[in-house]
Parts: C-alpha cells; structure tokens; sequence
C-alpha cells in the first residue's frame, strides 16, 4: 500500500502532462505533417504527434482515441 504522499513524490520526479490543448495542437500538427487521410495511415500521425510532445506525459490511449477520431 502507498503512503499518501508517495504519489506526490514520484510525480515530483516525472515529466509534467500534456494537457488536452497541447495533444490537439500535436495532432493537428501531425495531420498537416504527415497528409495523412485514412485510419491505414494513423501510425504515421501517432509517430509525428509524439515526437511533438516529447518531454511531456502523455495517455496514450487518449492520443490514439483522438488520433482516431480526427482520421474518420
């Protein structure tokens, strides 16, 4: 079990998150980037859109989700 302030002192150490604003950037970025069209090509944008947000926390799951939705 954690101590309560543990969480508090690991995430001291971590990269801080992106926020939603700066994954939307990356992505919109990615797409222009890459020209991407099609869910075939979403592993292209998922590359260009990380190295965007290098230095950051990121969920992956909620970048493929908006990946995704942004690709149809």
């Amino acid at each position: 079990m954690n101590a309560p302030g543990e969480l508090a002192l690991i995430e001291s150490y971590m990269p801080a998150a992106a926020t939603v604003e700066e994954i939307e950037a990356a992505v919109a970025a990615a797409l222009a980037e890459t020209g991407a069209t099609s869910g075939k090509q979403m592993g292209l944008v998922m590359k260009a859109a990380q190295a965007r947000l290098t230095g950051k926390r990121v969920d992956g799951k909620a970048l493929s989700e908006m990946v995704r939705a942004k690709l149809g």
